[in-house]
């Protein structure tokens, strides 16, 4: 018992730092932003932000107000994000999923293929989606370029600028995203035992047969943890929209994380801007809530 106890306490003090700094970078900003949220915080109130006035749940409806300009701004942009969530996951999943079965089989140098893939994921995002701008330049952009060559356009398209800016967007946030997908789905493929392929060979099961009954099945469990982790990514997608776009913030592409910056900072709303984070915060929390759930189900 005292040897447990002593073994506790060594290890409390290994993880302590971990939860100090767990406390100061994560849960006290929480805290922070939840307790601005119902205040009316703004410049005039900022020097004595502790003593702003209390209004309540009055900056949460105002952002869910259909009247007001911030209000259908936000909501505006919650539906951008769904939209853009939309478009980027199932097109990423599908293009991870065609090449984790490609890498799942052995061929020469598939060691050095499996490391390329994961090149657009590991370049950081500024230096990524800065490329992926250059890409998608009106007058000097690749893409323009081609279509302009192959005939498909008379004159260049703007791509970066009104209707154009969201599918710009996506494809970049698609080029980025799916290769950690395959890493998981490559994982997940990994551990499908071989036998099971063997005896369904046997049978004279069809390749689709096989994926449809064996594969699709036994890669159910990695394949809703990864999409659970990508809702969670495009929900506060932030770097891809201020890089490519500037930090536009127009009906299009607005999304909540620009949204939030432009409150807070730009007009200097902070009651407003983190009411929205809250609204973020919950909506990231039912995501992993369902995860744990559908997790405890698998495991029952």
């Amino acid at each position: 018992m005292v040897l447990n106890q002593r073994n506790n306490i060594t290890a409390f003090k290994f993880i302590l730092p971990a939860l100090l700094a767990m406390l100061f970078v994560h849960v006290i900003p929480i805290l922070t932003g939840m307790f601005i949220s119902f205040l009316d915080l703004d410049i005039k109130t900022l020097t004595q932000w502790l003593s702003a006035p209390f209004v309540g749940l009055r900056n949460y409806f105002d952002i869910f107000n259909s009247g007001m300009d911030v209000g259908r701004v936000f909501m505006r942009s919650l539906w951008n994000v769904v939209l853009y969530g939309l478009l980027t996951i199932p097109i990423g999943y599908v293009i991870a999923l065609a090449v984790a079965l490609l890498l799942n089989n052995k061929f020469p140098g598939r060691t050095i293929v499996r490391g390329l893939v994961l090149l657009p994921y590991i370049t950081p995002d500024s230096v990524m989606y800065n490329v992926w701008r250059f890409i998608f330049q009106a007058r000097i952009g690749l893409v323009n370029k081609l279509l302009l060559q192959i005939g498909l356009i008379q004159e260049p398209l703007i791509w970066l600028v009104g209707d154009r800016a969201m599918a710009s967007v996506v494809m970049a946030s698609v080029w980025k995203g799916w290769p950690f997908t395959c890493l998981i789905l490559l994982s997940g493929l990994q551990g499908i035992s071989a036998e099971l392929y063997e005896a369904a060979e046997i049978d004279g099961a069809s390749w689709w047969k096989k994926f449809r009954s064996i594969t699709w099945p036994m890669l159910w469990p990695v394949t809703r943890t990864s999409l659970i982790m990508s809702c969670i990514w495009n929900f506060h997608a932030f770097n891809q929209f201020y890089v490519m776009l500037g930090g536009d913030t127009s009906s299009s592409v607005a999304v909540p994380s620009l949204v939030i910056l432009r409150e807070a900072f730009t007009n200097l709303h902070y009651g407003l801007g983190s009411a929205m984070a809250v609204i973020m915060l919950l909506v990231v929390l039912l995501f992993t809530g369902f995860s744990i759930l559908s997790r405890k189900e698998e495991l029952h």
